[in-house]
Protein backbone atom coordinates (compact mmCIF):
# COMPACT_ATOMS: atom_id res chain seq x y z
CA UNK A 1 0.00 0.00 0.00
CA UNK A 2 3.09 2.05 0.14
CA UNK A 3 7.13 2.38 -1.47
CA UNK A 4 9.95 1.84 -0.32
CA UNK A 5 11.96 4.94 -0.17
CA UNK A 6 15.06 3.50 0.10
CA UNK A 7 16.90 0.47 -0.95
CA UNK A 8 18.81 -0.70 2.27
CA UNK A 9 21.97 -2.54 0.95
CA UNK A 10 22.82 -5.46 2.89
CA UNK A 11 26.25 -4.24 3.14
CA UNK A 12 25.02 -1.24 5.58
CA UNK A 13 23.05 -3.86 7.73
CA UNK A 14 25.10 -3.67 11.24
CA UNK A 15 26.55 -7.06 12.08
CA UNK A 16 25.16 -9.11 14.76
CA UNK A 17 27.29 -9.59 18.19
CA UNK A 18 25.93 -13.27 18.27
CA UNK A 19 24.84 -15.18 15.62
CA UNK A 20 21.08 -15.59 15.17
CA UNK A 21 19.19 -17.90 16.93
CA UNK A 22 15.79 -17.76 15.38
CA UNK A 23 14.95 -18.10 11.19
CA UNK A 24 13.36 -16.10 9.58
CA UNK A 25 9.28 -17.09 8.58
CA UNK A 26 7.93 -14.74 6.45
CA UNK A 27 4.10 -15.95 7.84
CA UNK A 28 5.49 -14.84 11.40
CA UNK A 29 7.35 -11.44 11.51
CA UNK A 30 6.55 -10.43 15.08
CA UNK A 31 4.46 -11.24 17.78
CA UNK A 32 1.40 -9.46 19.07
CA UNK A 33 3.11 -8.81 21.83
CA UNK A 34 6.33 -7.57 20.46
CA UNK A 35 4.24 -5.16 18.29
CA UNK A 36 2.09 -3.40 21.00
CA UNK A 37 4.85 -3.67 23.91
CA UNK A 38 4.76 -0.05 24.35
CA UNK A 39 6.55 0.21 27.73
CA UNK A 40 9.34 -1.72 26.25
CA UNK A 41 11.62 0.75 26.54
CA UNK A 42 11.98 3.92 28.53
CA UNK A 43 12.97 7.31 26.90
CA UNK A 44 16.54 7.10 28.61
CA UNK A 45 16.85 3.81 26.60
CA UNK A 46 15.73 4.97 23.19
CA UNK A 47 18.00 7.77 23.49
CA UNK A 48 21.02 5.83 25.10
CA UNK A 49 19.97 3.32 22.15
CA UNK A 50 19.80 6.05 19.13
CA UNK A 51 23.71 7.56 20.61
CA UNK A 52 25.22 4.06 20.08
CA UNK A 53 23.74 3.44 16.19
CA UNK A 54 23.82 6.77 14.40
CA UNK A 55 23.23 10.40 14.49
CA UNK A 56 19.55 10.28 14.94
CA UNK A 57 20.03 10.74 19.27
CA UNK A 58 21.30 14.62 18.48
CA UNK A 59 18.16 15.06 16.06
CA UNK A 60 15.66 17.94 17.60
CA UNK A 61 12.38 19.46 16.05
CA UNK A 62 9.30 20.86 17.27
CA UNK A 63 5.63 19.13 17.69
CA UNK A 64 2.70 20.66 16.26
CA UNK A 65 2.09 22.73 19.45
CA UNK A 66 5.90 24.27 19.47
CA UNK A 67 7.47 22.29 21.70
CA UNK A 68 11.17 21.00 21.21
CA UNK A 69 11.12 17.55 21.46
CA UNK A 70 14.36 15.07 20.61
CA UNK A 71 14.03 12.37 18.73
CA UNK A 72 13.94 9.85 21.41
CA UNK A 73 10.96 11.85 23.28
CA UNK A 74 8.69 11.73 20.26
CA UNK A 75 9.27 7.99 19.32
CA UNK A 76 8.22 7.63 23.08
CA UNK A 77 5.57 9.48 23.21
CA UNK A 78 3.81 8.10 20.10
CA UNK A 79 4.57 4.32 20.93
CA UNK A 80 3.02 5.29 24.53
CA UNK A 81 -0.09 7.19 22.75
CA UNK A 82 -0.55 4.48 20.53
CA UNK A 83 0.34 2.24 22.55
CA UNK A 84 2.96 0.49 19.95
CA UNK A 85 6.57 -0.32 20.77
CA UNK A 86 9.17 1.96 20.22
CA UNK A 87 11.18 -0.66 19.13
CA UNK A 88 9.16 -1.15 16.47
CA UNK A 89 9.23 2.35 15.53
CA UNK A 90 12.98 2.44 15.20
CA UNK A 91 12.84 -0.64 13.23
CA UNK A 92 10.62 0.87 11.09
CA UNK A 93 12.80 4.27 9.88
CA UNK A 94 15.79 2.02 9.55
CA UNK A 95 14.30 -0.34 7.00
CA UNK A 96 12.41 3.07 5.05
CA UNK A 97 15.17 5.72 5.73
CA UNK A 98 18.46 3.94 7.45
CA UNK A 99 17.46 6.85 9.84
CA UNK A 100 18.86 4.75 12.94
CA UNK A 101 22.23 3.63 11.47
CA UNK A 102 22.62 7.18 9.62
CA UNK A 103 25.58 9.05 11.03
CA UNK A 104 24.22 12.23 9.76
CA UNK A 105 20.49 12.02 8.37
CA UNK A 106 19.48 14.49 5.82
CA UNK A 107 16.10 16.49 5.91
CA UNK A 108 14.54 14.54 3.44
CA UNK A 109 14.75 11.37 5.10
CA UNK A 110 14.25 12.75 8.54
CA UNK A 111 11.01 14.34 6.52
CA UNK A 112 9.62 11.14 5.30
CA UNK A 113 11.12 9.25 8.39
CA UNK A 114 8.43 6.09 8.23
CA UNK A 115 7.49 5.94 4.34
CA UNK A 116 4.34 6.78 5.53
CA UNK A 117 1.26 8.60 3.04
CA UNK A 118 3.94 7.30 0.08
CA UNK A 119 1.60 5.13 -2.16
CA UNK A 120 3.34 2.85 -5.07
CA UNK A 121 1.11 4.60 -7.69
CA UNK A 122 1.45 7.90 -6.24
CA UNK A 123 3.76 10.76 -4.89
CA UNK A 124 4.60 11.09 -1.33
CA UNK A 125 1.22 13.35 0.70
CA UNK A 126 2.49 16.46 2.12
CA UNK A 127 0.00 16.14 5.26
CA UNK A 128 2.00 13.86 6.43
CA UNK A 129 5.66 15.49 6.14
CA UNK A 130 7.68 16.05 8.69
CA UNK A 131 10.09 13.38 11.24
CA UNK A 132 7.00 14.06 14.11
CA UNK A 133 4.18 13.55 11.54
CA UNK A 134 5.88 10.08 10.11
CA UNK A 135 6.27 8.91 13.58
CA UNK A 136 2.94 9.57 14.66
CA UNK A 137 1.26 8.45 11.69
CA UNK A 138 3.18 5.12 11.46
CA UNK A 139 1.56 4.14 14.98
CA UNK A 140 -1.22 5.53 14.62
CA UNK A 141 -2.71 3.29 11.80
CA UNK A 142 -1.64 0.47 13.52
CA UNK A 143 -4.09 0.75 16.45
CA UNK A 144 -6.13 4.46 15.63
CA UNK A 145 -10.41 3.40 16.27
CA UNK A 146 -11.07 6.07 14.50
CA UNK A 147 -13.75 5.32 12.23
CA UNK A 148 -12.90 5.64 7.76
CA UNK A 149 -16.20 6.30 5.58
CA UNK A 150 -17.03 2.88 5.73
CA UNK A 151 -17.32 2.79 9.08
CA UNK A 152 -15.06 0.68 10.34
CA UNK A 153 -11.79 1.06 12.30
CA UNK A 154 -8.76 2.63 10.82
CA UNK A 155 -6.61 0.81 12.51
CA UNK A 156 -5.41 -2.14 11.52
CA UNK A 157 -5.36 -3.71 14.56
CA UNK A 158 -8.81 -2.82 15.40
CA UNK A 159 -10.13 -3.65 11.67
CA UNK A 160 -8.53 -7.01 12.61
CA UNK A 161 -10.51 -7.26 15.66
CA UNK A 162 -13.70 -6.23 13.94
CA UNK A 163 -13.35 -8.09 10.63
CA UNK A 164 -11.06 -10.86 10.61
CA UNK A 165 -8.65 -8.35 8.34
CA UNK A 166 -7.26 -5.52 6.95
CA UNK A 167 -8.26 -2.86 4.91
CA UNK A 168 -6.19 -4.65 2.26
CA UNK A 169 -7.51 -7.95 3.27
CA UNK A 170 -4.35 -8.96 5.10
CA UNK A 171 -5.79 -11.17 8.76
CA UNK A 172 -4.39 -14.14 10.43
CA UNK A 173 -5.39 -17.50 8.74
CA UNK A 174 -6.02 -15.41 5.41
CA UNK A 175 -3.51 -16.66 2.52
CA UNK A 176 -2.80 -13.64 -0.15
CA UNK A 177 -0.20 -12.83 -2.60
CA UNK A 178 2.18 -10.11 -2.23
CA UNK A 179 3.34 -7.58 -4.18
CA UNK A 180 6.32 -9.38 -5.37
CA UNK A 181 4.39 -12.68 -6.03
CA UNK A 182 4.98 -14.45 -2.54
CA UNK A 183 1.64 -16.57 -1.17
CA UNK A 184 1.60 -15.38 2.43
CA UNK A 185 -0.32 -16.52 5.22
CA UNK A 186 -0.01 -14.40 8.41
CA UNK A 187 -0.32 -16.25 11.62
CA UNK A 188 -1.09 -13.36 13.66
CA UNK A 189 -2.66 -9.81 13.73
CA UNK A 190 0.80 -7.67 14.02
CA UNK A 191 2.15 -10.35 10.98
CA UNK A 192 -0.82 -8.81 9.11
CA UNK A 193 -0.31 -5.49 10.05
CA UNK A 194 3.29 -5.53 8.70
CA UNK A 195 1.64 -6.49 5.44
CA UNK A 196 -0.96 -4.06 5.34
CA UNK A 197 1.88 -1.49 5.67
CA UNK A 198 4.02 -3.01 3.14
CA UNK A 199 2.89 -5.61 1.23
CA UNK A 200 6.32 -7.18 0.12
CA UNK A 201 8.53 -9.98 1.90
CA UNK A 202 12.15 -9.83 0.62
CA UNK A 203 12.22 -5.89 0.42
CA UNK A 204 10.52 -5.10 3.30
CA UNK A 205 9.21 -7.52 6.15
CA UNK A 206 12.48 -9.49 6.09
CA UNK A 207 14.37 -6.29 6.89
CA UNK A 208 11.75 -5.90 9.70
CA UNK A 209 12.43 -8.94 10.94
CA UNK A 210 16.29 -9.08 10.79
CA UNK A 211 16.96 -5.89 12.62
CA UNK A 212 13.90 -7.05 15.30
CA UNK A 213 16.36 -10.18 15.65
CA UNK A 214 19.12 -8.12 15.60
CA UNK A 215 18.87 -5.69 17.97
CA UNK A 216 15.83 -6.06 20.43
CA UNK A 217 15.97 -10.45 20.38
CA UNK A 218 17.57 -12.06 23.29
CA UNK A 219 20.03 -14.82 21.96
CA UNK A 220 20.21 -17.61 24.63
CA UNK A 221 23.19 -20.04 24.20
CA UNK A 222 21.92 -23.55 23.27
CA UNK A 223 21.15 -25.29 26.35
CA UNK A 224 19.00 -22.69 27.98
CA UNK A 225 15.97 -23.21 29.76
CA UNK A 226 13.59 -21.05 29.01
CA UNK A 227 9.64 -20.67 30.73
CA UNK A 228 7.40 -17.88 29.46
CA UNK A 229 6.32 -15.97 32.80
CA UNK A 230 2.84 -16.94 34.01
CA UNK A 231 3.11 -19.94 31.48
CA UNK A 232 3.35 -23.66 32.42
CA UNK A 233 5.42 -24.61 29.43
CA UNK A 234 9.60 -25.03 29.73
CA UNK A 235 11.52 -25.27 26.17
CA UNK A 236 15.11 -25.89 26.09
CA UNK A 237 16.93 -24.15 23.07
CA UNK A 238 18.91 -26.24 21.04
CA UNK A 239 20.13 -25.67 17.62
CA UNK A 240 19.16 -22.78 17.01
CA UNK A 241 15.12 -23.72 17.88
CA UNK A 242 12.95 -23.97 20.93
CA UNK A 243 12.63 -27.83 22.16
CA UNK A 244 9.18 -28.22 24.59
CA UNK A 245 9.17 -30.52 27.38
CA UNK A 246 5.52 -32.20 27.25
CA UNK A 247 5.91 -33.10 30.85
CA UNK A 248 7.63 -32.77 33.98
CA UNK A 249 9.36 -35.63 34.04
CA UNK A 250 10.80 -35.24 30.78
CA UNK A 251 12.89 -32.12 31.97
CA UNK A 252 13.84 -32.95 35.52
CA UNK A 253 15.78 -36.28 33.89
CA UNK A 254 17.90 -33.90 32.03
CA UNK A 255 18.24 -31.00 33.26
CA UNK A 256 17.86 -29.29 36.63
CA UNK A 257 15.14 -26.61 37.15
CA UNK A 258 16.41 -24.02 39.15
CA UNK A 259 18.25 -23.19 36.22
CA UNK A 260 14.96 -22.34 34.33
CA UNK A 261 15.28 -18.61 33.13
CA UNK A 262 11.87 -16.41 33.64
CA UNK A 263 11.52 -14.85 29.67
CA UNK A 264 8.82 -12.60 28.25
CA UNK A 265 6.36 -14.32 25.10
CA UNK A 266 8.78 -11.94 22.30
CA UNK A 267 11.63 -13.81 23.83
CA UNK A 268 10.85 -17.35 22.83
CA UNK A 269 8.67 -15.78 19.91
CA UNK A 270 11.20 -15.97 17.25
CA UNK A 271 12.51 -18.93 17.94
CA UNK A 272 11.84 -21.75 15.07
CA UNK A 273 9.93 -24.35 16.62
CA UNK A 274 11.51 -27.42 17.53
CA UNK A 275 10.68 -31.31 18.05
CA UNK A 276 9.01 -31.85 21.27
CA UNK A 277 10.54 -33.58 24.04
CA UNK A 278 8.22 -35.79 25.33
CA UNK A 279 9.90 -39.04 27.14
CA UNK A 280 12.52 -39.13 30.36
CA UNK A 281 15.30 -39.89 29.44
CA UNK A 282 16.60 -43.41 29.36
CA UNK A 283 12.99 -44.80 28.78
CA UNK A 284 12.03 -47.85 27.25
CA UNK A 285 9.85 -47.56 24.64
CA UNK A 286 8.51 -50.08 21.93
CA UNK A 287 8.35 -48.28 18.26
CA UNK A 288 4.73 -49.94 17.18
CA UNK A 289 5.01 -49.22 13.72
CA UNK A 290 8.49 -51.28 13.32
CA UNK A 291 7.82 -53.23 16.64
CA UNK A 292 11.39 -52.49 18.10
CA UNK A 293 12.07 -51.44 21.63
CA UNK A 294 14.63 -48.69 22.39
CA UNK A 295 16.12 -47.07 24.86
CA UNK A 296 16.51 -43.48 24.69
CA UNK A 297 19.52 -41.74 25.39
CA UNK A 298 19.90 -37.92 25.04
CA UNK A 299 18.66 -37.52 21.04
CA UNK A 300 19.23 -40.79 20.47
CA UNK A 301 17.07 -44.16 20.05
CA UNK A 302 18.88 -47.03 21.05
CA UNK A 303 17.54 -50.44 19.57
CA UNK A 304 17.50 -53.45 22.14
CA UNK A 305 18.07 -56.44 19.55
CA UNK A 306 16.40 -59.16 21.71
CA UNK A 307 14.56 -60.33 24.59
CA UNK A 308 17.54 -62.27 26.17
CA UNK A 309 19.47 -58.98 25.98
CA UNK A 310 16.61 -56.68 27.59
CA UNK A 311 16.73 -59.41 29.91
CA UNK A 312 20.35 -59.85 30.27
CA UNK A 313 20.94 -55.94 31.49
CA UNK A 314 17.93 -56.42 33.56
CA UNK A 315 15.50 -54.03 32.19
CA UNK A 316 12.05 -54.38 33.59
CA UNK A 317 9.29 -55.15 30.49
CA UNK A 318 6.69 -53.42 32.90
CA UNK A 319 8.60 -50.07 32.09
CA UNK A 320 8.21 -50.44 28.61
CA UNK A 321 6.14 -47.66 26.74
CA UNK A 322 4.28 -48.07 23.02
CA UNK A 323 4.34 -45.24 20.71
CA UNK A 324 2.89 -44.93 17.33
CA UNK A 325 4.84 -45.17 14.41
CA UNK A 326 6.43 -41.80 13.88
CA UNK A 327 6.97 -40.30 17.41
CA UNK A 328 10.33 -41.57 17.79
CA UNK A 329 11.35 -39.66 13.97
CA UNK A 330 13.02 -36.92 15.77
CA UNK A 331 15.24 -39.26 17.70
CA UNK A 332 18.90 -40.46 15.88
CA UNK A 333 19.70 -44.02 15.52
CA UNK A 334 22.09 -44.77 18.52
CA UNK A 335 24.73 -47.60 18.52
CA UNK A 336 22.83 -50.97 19.30
CA UNK A 337 22.27 -52.97 22.36
CA UNK A 338 23.63 -56.52 22.81
CA UNK A 339 25.06 -58.88 24.28
CA UNK A 340 28.45 -57.09 24.41
CA UNK A 341 26.90 -53.89 26.13
CA UNK A 342 28.46 -52.92 28.86
CA UNK A 343 26.77 -50.44 30.69
CA UNK A 344 24.47 -48.91 28.76
CA UNK A 345 22.33 -46.78 30.99
CA UNK A 346 26.00 -45.75 32.76
CA UNK A 347 27.48 -46.18 36.09
CA UNK A 348 29.48 -44.51 38.31
CA UNK A 349 32.59 -46.28 39.83
CA UNK A 350 35.02 -45.12 42.29
CA UNK A 351 38.45 -46.33 43.02
CA UNK A 352 39.26 -47.75 46.47
CA UNK A 353 42.82 -47.29 46.37
CA UNK A 354 42.32 -43.14 44.98
CA UNK A 355 39.17 -42.00 45.69
CA UNK A 356 38.60 -40.89 41.94
CA UNK A 357 35.11 -41.20 40.46
CA UNK A 358 34.45 -42.09 36.68
CA UNK A 359 31.49 -42.91 34.41
CA UNK A 360 31.34 -45.97 32.65
CA UNK A 361 29.08 -46.33 29.61
CA UNK A 362 29.08 -48.81 26.82
CA UNK A 363 32.51 -49.98 28.27
CA UNK A 364 33.98 -46.85 28.20
CA UNK A 365 35.37 -44.68 31.53
CA UNK A 366 35.02 -40.82 31.42
CA UNK A 367 36.64 -39.57 34.46
CA UNK A 368 34.79 -37.23 36.57
CA UNK A 369 37.30 -33.86 37.23
CA UNK A 370 35.01 -32.48 39.75
CA UNK A 371 32.61 -32.91 42.50
CA UNK A 372 30.74 -29.94 41.17
CA UNK A 373 30.84 -31.98 37.80
CA UNK A 374 29.26 -34.67 39.95
CA UNK A 375 26.93 -33.39 41.28
CA UNK A 376 25.60 -31.28 38.31
CA UNK A 377 25.76 -34.44 35.68
CA UNK A 378 24.97 -37.33 38.45
CA UNK A 379 22.97 -35.77 41.17
CA UNK A 380 21.15 -38.74 42.99
CA UNK A 381 23.24 -41.54 41.24
CA UNK A 382 24.56 -44.42 43.26
CA UNK A 383 27.92 -44.84 43.18
CA UNK A 384 29.79 -48.41 43.27
CA UNK A 385 33.06 -48.75 45.01
CA UNK A 386 35.33 -50.77 42.75
CA UNK A 387 39.64 -51.77 42.84
CA UNK A 388 41.48 -49.83 40.53
CA UNK A 389 42.32 -52.85 38.70
CA UNK A 390 38.35 -52.39 37.63
CA UNK A 391 38.75 -49.14 36.20
CA UNK A 392 41.88 -49.87 34.57
CA UNK A 393 40.09 -52.13 32.40
CA UNK A 394 38.50 -49.86 30.74
CA UNK A 395 39.55 -47.66 27.95
CA UNK A 396 39.93 -43.53 28.88
CA UNK A 397 37.73 -41.11 26.70
CA UNK A 398 37.03 -37.31 27.41
CA UNK A 399 36.19 -36.23 30.71
CA UNK A 400 32.73 -35.69 31.47
CA UNK A 401 31.52 -31.90 31.01
CA UNK A 402 29.09 -29.73 32.99
CA UNK A 403 26.03 -29.65 31.24
CA UNK A 404 24.51 -27.12 28.52
CA UNK A 405 23.58 -24.16 29.72
CA UNK A 406 25.03 -24.50 33.50
CA UNK A 407 26.96 -20.78 34.90
CA UNK A 408 30.46 -22.06 35.92
CA UNK A 409 33.85 -19.77 37.43
CA UNK A 410 36.98 -20.64 38.66
CA UNK A 411 39.74 -19.86 40.68
CA UNK A 412 41.55 -18.19 37.31
CA UNK A 413 38.96 -18.13 34.67
CA UNK A 414 38.55 -14.59 34.54
CA UNK A 415 34.90 -13.88 34.55
CA UNK A 416 31.48 -16.04 34.42
CA UNK A 417 31.54 -18.46 31.14
CA UNK A 418 27.84 -20.66 30.14
CA UNK A 419 28.63 -24.26 28.76
CA UNK A 420 27.10 -24.31 25.34
CA UNK A 421 27.65 -27.64 23.19
CA UNK A 422 30.02 -28.64 25.52
CA UNK A 423 32.16 -25.27 24.86
CA UNK A 424 32.67 -22.53 27.62
CA UNK A 425 31.45 -19.01 26.41
CA UNK A 426 32.80 -16.13 28.32
CA UNK A 427 29.50 -13.53 29.12
CA UNK A 428 30.78 -10.37 28.59
CA UNK A 429 29.72 -8.17 31.17
CA UNK A 430 27.03 -7.68 34.16
CA UNK A 431 24.91 -6.31 31.03
CA UNK A 432 24.74 -9.47 29.76
CA UNK A 433 24.65 -11.77 32.43
CA UNK A 434 21.35 -9.77 33.79
CA UNK A 435 19.82 -9.22 30.14
CA UNK A 436 19.81 -13.03 29.78
CA UNK A 437 17.83 -13.72 33.22
CA UNK A 438 20.95 -15.41 34.57
CA UNK A 439 20.57 -15.86 38.19
CA UNK A 440 24.13 -15.28 40.29
CA UNK A 441 22.66 -17.93 42.93
CA UNK A 442 22.82 -20.51 40.14
CA UNK A 443 26.69 -19.83 39.27
CA UNK A 444 28.77 -23.25 40.00
CA UNK A 445 32.84 -22.66 41.52
CA UNK A 446 34.67 -25.30 40.52
CA UNK A 447 38.38 -25.53 40.10
CA UNK A 448 40.49 -24.85 37.04
CA UNK A 449 41.14 -27.72 35.58
CA UNK A 450 37.30 -29.24 35.67
CA UNK A 451 36.35 -25.83 33.88
CA UNK A 452 39.17 -24.55 31.58
CA UNK A 453 40.91 -27.35 31.02
CA UNK A 454 37.60 -30.05 30.40
CA UNK A 455 35.78 -27.84 28.25
CA UNK A 456 37.24 -26.28 24.75
CA UNK A 457 36.66 -22.10 24.91
CA UNK A 458 34.11 -21.09 22.52
CA UNK A 459 32.35 -17.50 21.36
CA UNK A 460 31.56 -15.20 24.02
CA UNK A 461 28.03 -13.70 25.01
CA UNK A 462 27.30 -10.25 24.50
CA UNK A 463 23.89 -8.59 24.19
CA UNK A 464 23.00 -5.48 21.68
CA UNK A 465 22.22 -2.07 22.81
Amino acid sequence: MKKIIAVISLISMIVPQLTLAATFNPNSILSDNDLQNSNAMTVTQIQKFLDSKGGLGAYRTTDPWGNMKSAAQIIFDAGAYWRINPQYIMVRMQIEQSLVTMASPTQTRLDWATGYGCPDSTGCGTDYKGFFNQVNWAARILTSTELNSSGNPRGYLPHIDKLGYTISGWGPGITKTTLDGDLITPTNKATAAMYTYTPHVYNANYNIWYYWSNWFMKNFPDGSLLQVQGQAGVYLIQNGKKRPFLSRTALVSRYDPSRIIQVSESDVSLYEDGAPIKFANYSLVRDLGNNRTYLLDGDLKRYIESPAVFREIGFNPEEILSVQSGELDSYAEGPNINMQSVFPTGVLLQSKQTGGIAYVQDGVMHPIMSKEILQNRFANRNIVVVDQSTLDQYPKQDPIKFADGTLVVSPNSNGVWVISNGLRRGISSKQAFDTLGYKWANIVHTNDSALLTVHPEGESISVSN
